[in-house]
């Protein structure tokens, strides 16, 4: 059976009819794996903000016949040629710039610190500049970044070139998750929202990263297959991946959004129907900001943001303490992570009043009853298994609470700006990324500093959420379009339609 859809890809780009199966998955075709693909491409670069974990890993050492340990007094007062590491599962920078103990272990914490401060620019500078001048040409020049900058930093033949060079790849980061991120949204349909998340993630993510560590074992050469890896993302974004035509739209190019549709139907294998589109008038972030229901709206998901980056970072980073093997360690959060994906695509699908204020709130909970258990079991020097459990559900949970956050951002915006105000909600969350490192360095003197920090942080989030967040699943992004009256309007309007309503039920 046949029937019609509004839209080619997006309920935004209305301009569209074409005809699917219904019986199709999520009406999934061609096109949409593509852009499936190229989003899991940014995923994986976005997986060098955790690569500390393996470029700052030192196992533990003695001194010539010295029990095995990793005692800073020991490593300091040992002669070098004594000194020897116990069973290093992975060649670190840490080990080859000797930034482990004394005064230089503080490079530890500001090679993660100097990334993300390259990412807290990237995220607002050039999702600023993709609103102005478009997804895909600020989407090619990010990914060149990225390409020449990781691979460029396996070549750094020192700490201050290295670090110089880290940076890059964090300003790389911030322009892929928010121009390439906000692009890809764009392009597809409503209801994929979800499978995009659900399916292809940061799960995967680690799981990759872990098997390119574990197959080079030394974090020079890591860095040159993690770059390899990202080409044919640019392969995708220039020669497949065609401008945005919900941001061509909102920038009144009627006829360019056209010729973009027309391409997607092709790759699609689809036919091409035009209807009627819809006006909309571009409006810039500080435009945005004196709109009083959006800003409202925005101060709301920076606060959602900078919380769930704090906790999220702090908690991926403290992962390489836990006891046990490295690499299986990561590969079970990520294993864990994919799985626990698929159950919420799962039950977004399935469950109808699975709401996007469900999904940010129940994972805040969640994250709550786990981190309050870790914190009795380390008070109880517990940590065994079942801490190792717990601490896998919690990540599990706070990746949920990413998933609500960024769907939150793409719906709540409006297209003229979403990109910038997705890119000031990255910004916020990269100052929270840059203060996480600073949590892990804690956890030497206080080791239950980043659970109590994730309790703390993770209530207000839960009350901000249940009194202000607002419902925003399967909205057509087309129509999210705020002013300042518009909840007065909304208000008197109701009582007018009332009686309509009513008579429409009757009938």
């Amino acid at each position: 059976m046949k029937t019609k859809c509004d839209s080619l890809l997006t309920e935004d780009a209305v301009e569209t009819v074409v005809a699917f199966d219904t019986d199709m998955w999520y009406q999934i075709n061609r096109f949409h794996l593509l852009a499936f693909a190229t989003w899991q491409f940014v995923n994986f670069h976005a997986g060098q903000n955790i690569f500390g974990i393996y470029s700052n890993n030192v196992p533990k050492w003695r001194c010539g016949d010295s029990e095995a340990s990793k005692n800073c007094s020991i490593y300091v007062a040992c002669p070098k040629e004594k000194l020897s590491f116990v069973d290093p599962v992975f060649h670190s920078a840490a080990m080859e710039f000797d930034w482990i103990c004394g005064s230089s272990a503080y490079y530890q914490s500001f090679f993660s610190q100097i990334q993300y401060s390259g990412v807290l620019i990237g995220t607002f500078l050039f999702g600023s500049l993709s609103d102005r001048f478009g997804r895909k040409p600020i989407g090619i020049l990010v990914m060149t970044i990225a390409i020449t900058s990781t691979f460029a930093s396996g070549l750094a033949p020192n700490v201050h070139l290295l670090f110089g060079l880290r940076f890059f790849v964090g300003l790389s980061i911030g322009g892929t998750l928010v121009v390439i991120g906000a692009w890809i949204m764009e392009v597809i349909l409503a209801q994929q929202r979800m499978v995009l998340r659900g399916c292809f993630n940061w799960g995967w993510t680690r799981v990759f990263l872990t098997c390119i560590c574990y197959l080079t074992r030394e974090w020079r050469l890591a860095s040159f297959v993690s770059a390899s890896c990202l080409i044919p993302a640019l392969f995708l974004i220039v020669y497949i991946i065609p401008e945005s035509p919900t941001w061509l739209h909102s920038k009144g190019l009627t006829g360019r959004m056209i010729e973009s549709e027309k391409q997607i139907a092709r790759i699609a294998g689809i036919s091409y129907v035009t209807v009627e589109h819809k006006t909309i008038a571009p409006k810039s972030l500080c435009e945005t900001l004196k709109t009083k229901g959006l800003l409202k709206k925005l101060i709301i998901l920076w606060i959602m943001w900078f919380i769930v980056a704090v906790c999220g970072f702090a908690n991926d980073l403290n992962s390489n303490n836990l006891a046990g093997d490295l690499y299986l360690n990561q590969v079970l959060f990520g294993v864990l992570l994919v799985f626990s994906k698929m159950l919420l695509l799962f039950v977004d699908t399935h469950f109808k009043n699975f709401k996007r204020r469900t999904l940010h709130q129940g994972s805040q909970i969640g994250t709550l009853i786990c981190f309050i258990t870790l914190t009795v079991f380390l008070l109880n020097d517990y940590h065994g298994f079942g801490f190792l459990v717990v601490y896998l559900l919690g990540t599990a949970f706070i990746e949920y609470t990413w998933d609500a956050c960024y769907l939150c951002a793409i719906e709540l915006m409006e297209t003229s700006t979403r990109a910038s105000a997705t890119g000031s909600c990255s910004m916020l969350a990269r100052v929270g990324s840059i203060l996480a490192p600073f949590l892990t360095y804690a956890n030497t003197y206080w080791p239950a500093a980043v659970y109590v920090t994730v309790i703390g942080m993770g209530t207000v989030n839960l009350l901000v959420s249940c009194l202000f967040l607002p419902e925003s699943k399967n909205v057509n992004l087309d129509d999210v379009h705020v002013d300042d009256d518009d909840d007065e309007q909304q208000q008197q309007r109701i009582p007018e339609e009332l009686p309509m309503l009513v008579q429409k039920v009757r009938e």
